[in-house]
């Protein structure tokens, strides 16, 4: 059974763990002057769920970001499908559970020329209709860890007041990232549990070259914006699209909202990841809101079914460039509506 003095510690390391990674906690250790803070790091990671994703600068890496809702005419299109006709460029797809035929997606490209793909699947029925955004801007909030309860594994209630924003500084001007930069950054977001020994393995290069494109790139010049760091298994993942920033402030006193994307048309949308215990007083909260705003909020339960995640698209960068090929993903959509029309014939 923890004590005060001991949830104390635990928070504030977690609050510099997702300002500075868990790569050197002799680093957290000194920056928070707490003496143990090596152990403890590792007493969460024996304890908890403990798991500790890095956000890419992917403008650095040359890729953007677009933000896609996409409505369905089949309650039970299967997310893997959708995923594999993307080719792997989308970060993530969830599906509402309120609303199955609302499809959220996530997805890195260069441009907006994906949409002959999305053009394709509504012209032969699959989904009838979409809406794109570019994603403007990002911020960051440190997971709240101060409301804890370590013993029970779960967050007790709201914050009495709205969180900061954090990011780290980009230090990428001027700097191209190399093939090796874009596989390790991506390999660590797909398996977050996954030591420098384990990527060097996992890619097939020396200890040596991961640990130093690791500091001297990843690290070093920026390529990470931001870490979170969960120790609890997660149930469900909540969008929440407004437009008031008003409500941003509000919104951040839920302690696991973790980021928001600004989108072109001036919107946000909240991300909040926790487990089953918290939600109903999460909506609540939510819906005390709505007299601020209009507020869309989209339930996304913690299963294949419902939601998707994946890492950036490093298997399409070679030789220093992104390599798309769109062409691919008609074909692939094509084979998609062949597969929902011969369902559908058998089923008669």
């Amino acid at each position: 059974m923890l004590i005060e003095k001991e949830y104390l510690k635990l928070s504030e390391i977690l609050y510099y763990l997702q300002r500075f990674g868990d790569l050197n906690p002799k680093i957290i250790s000194a920056i928070s002057r707490i003496r143990d803070a090596d152990k403890l790091i590792q007493w969460l990671r024996e304890n908890y769920h403990y798991r500790l994703a890095p956000f890419p600068r992917y403008e650095a890496l040359g890729l953007k970001k677009y933000y896609v809702t996409i409505y369905s005419n089949y309650y039970r299109l299967p997310l893997l499908d959708l995923y594999d006709v993307f080719d792997g460029i989308t970060t993530f797809i969830f599906r509402d559970v309120n609303n199955p035929l609302v499809i959220n997606t996530a997805i890195y490209f260069t441009s907006t020329s994906f949409d002959k793909v999305l053009d394709y699947l509504q012209d032969e029925g699959v989904i009838f209709h979409y809406d794109i955004h570019k994603v403007n801007e990002e911020k960051f909030y440190p997971i709240d860890y101060s409301i804890f309860n370590f013993n029970k594994g779960v967050f007790e209630g709201l914050l009495s007041s709205p969180r900061e924003p954090f990011e780290l500084p980009d230090l990428s001007e001027g700097f191209s990232p190399d093939d090796l930069d874009v596989k390790i950054l991506g390999k660590k977001q797909e398996r977050s549990v996954s030591s420098l020994k384990d990527l060097s393995s996992l890619l097939g290069v020396s200890f040596k070259d991961v640990l130093y494109h690791t500091q001297a790139h990843v690290i070093g010049k920026g390529l990470i914006k931001f870490y979170s760091v969960y120790l609890y298994k997660p149930d469900f993942r909540l969008e929440v699209n407004f437009k008031e920033e008003e409500v941003l402030e509000e919104l951040s006193k839920i302690p696991s909202m973790y980021y928001v994307y600004k989108l072109d048309d001036k919107s946000y949308v909240a991300h909040i990841l926790d487990s089953s215990s918290t939600l109903l007083s999460y909506l609540k909260f939510i819906s005390s809101l709505k007299e601020k705003d209009t507020i869309e909020t989209y339930l996304h339960p913690y299963d294949q079914q419902y939601m998707i995640t994946a890492s950036i698209p490093y298997e399409h960068f070679e030789k220093g460039r992104w390599n798309f090929n769109t062409e691919v993903m008609m074909l692939r959509a094509e084979k998609l509506v062949k597969k929902i029309e011969e369902k559908e014939e058998n089923e008669e």
